[in-house]
């Protein structure tokens, strides 16, 4: 018998890579400004190519579109968590060629990134069903 309540199977998961989306776009945003600026000596000039400027503004810009995409994941749109993959998918990687500026920051950021790949592959893209 259905008492007409709907269980979102995977909510829990796809609300914590949502978060930890948003979070790591933030960070992002926050290490890019931070790049950019220069006069800190947060970060040090060592990366795998380019300059840190333009690594700054590559995770500012990428920051703000995993922002955009944690949002697109809460407000249940399709296209968000096929976003939200490649954006933490692509950060991932982005994070290896910054590893020289900042070793601890870029192994959590992409223990974070896998997470939430793992969230939305599993849980992304699956409908909402009558509970009995």
């Amino acid at each position: 018998m259905s008492n007409g309540s709907e269980i979102k199977i995977g909510y829990g998961w796809l609300t914590f890579a949502g978060l930890l989306l948003l979070l790591v776009g933030i960070f992002n945003v926050i290490h890019g400004l931070v790049a950019i600026d220069g006069t800190s000596s947060y970060l040090i000039n060592d990366v795998l190519f380019s300059n840190l400027s333009t690594w700054g503004w590559f995770f500012l810009i990428w920051g703000g579109l995993q922002i955009l995409a944690s949002f697109s994941i809460f407000g249940g749109t399709t296209w968000g968590p096929v976003v939200g993959i490649m954006t933490a998918f692509i950060n991932a990687v982005a994070q290896l060629a910054w590893i020289n500026t900042n070793v601890i920051w870029t192994f959590v950021a992409i223990l974070i990134d896998v997470m939430v790949i793992y969230g939305l592959a599993v849980y992304g893209g699956q409908k909402t069903r009558t509970s009995v």
